[in-house]
C-alpha cells in the first residue's frame, strides 16, 4: 500500500507493508465490497459493479431420498382402492414448502381374458390423519377383448404436502369391472425425494 507525504525535499513515496505492519482487521473500503454482511450459508455474488453482496443459495436441491421394495401380490375385486400390502413409506420434510416427488412402479394382471381392468393411485397420511387420495386415477391398466394383460405400471407424483410432520404414502389399487386384478409378485419399488425448487 503506498501514500504520499510531504517533507522538506517536496512530495514523498511512502509504502506500507500491509502483511506485518498493520494488525486487526482492515476496514471496508468506501463502497464496501459485502463481505463484511451475510448469514451463514450464503454466497458472494456480482452485482454488476465492483461491490460484492451476500446471497443465499436459492438453487434447487433433493434433501433426502426413502426407498421401500417388496415382492409380495395384492388381489382385489373391489370397487374402492385397496392397499397394496409390502409397500408403506414415509418421509419428514425439513421444510413446509418442500415438494415430494412420488416414484412408483409395480406388475400388474387382470388374471383373465374377460376383459378385467384395474386402476392404481396413491394414498397420502400426514400425522397419522388427513388420508387423502393423490388422484383419482395415476395408471389403468389396458385390456383387450379375450386376452389376458400382464405388465408394468408405474406413475410419478409432484406432491406438496405444506408439513413438517410424518408424510405417509400408500401405493393402492382396485377393480374397475367387479373382477379380481392383482398387483405385484416381481420387484415393486416406492422412492419419496424431498425438493426444494
Amino acid at each position: 500500500m503506498a501514500f504520499a507525504t510531504i517533507g522538506t525535499r517536496g512530495i514523498q513515496a511512502q509504502s506500507v507493508d500491509l502483511t506485518s505492519k498493520v494488525t486487526g482487521t482492515l476496514p471496508v473500503p468506501n463502497g464496501g465490497l459485502g463481505i463484511a454482511s451475510g448469514t451463514t450459508g450464503q454466497f458472494l455474488k456480482f452485482t454488476g459493479t465492483e461491490t460484492l453482496a451476500s446471497a443465499a443459495d436459492n438453487a434447487g436441491k433433493i434433501l433426502q431420498i426413502k426407498q421401500d421394495d417388496s415382492t409380495g401380490t395384492t388381489n382385489t375385486s373391489s370397487s374402492s382402492y385397496t392397499h397394496f400390502s409390502g409397500i408403506d413409506l414415509s418421509i419428514t420434510p425439513t421444510s413446509a414448502s418442500s415438494k415430494i416427488l412420488v416414484f412408483f412402479t409395480s406388475n400388474f394382471d387382470n388374471e383373465s381374458t374377460d376383459n378385467r381392468q384395474g386402476a392404481v393411485s396413491c394414498w397420502r397420511e400426514i400425522d397419522g390423519a388427513n388420508n387423502i387420495l393423490l388422484s383419482s386415477t395415476m395408471a389403468q391398466p389396458a385390456y383387450s377383448p379375450n386376452t389376458r394383460v400382464s405388465g408394468t405400471v408405474s406413475w410419478i407424483f409432484m406432491d406438496a404436502p405444506s408439513s413438517t410432520g410424518s408424510v405417509r404414502y400408500r401405493p393402492v389399487l382396485k377393480s374397475n369391472t367387479g373382477n379380481q386384478v392383482n398387483m405385484g409378485g416381481f420387484q415393486s419399488t416406492m422412492i419419496l425425494m424431498e425438493a426444494t425448487i
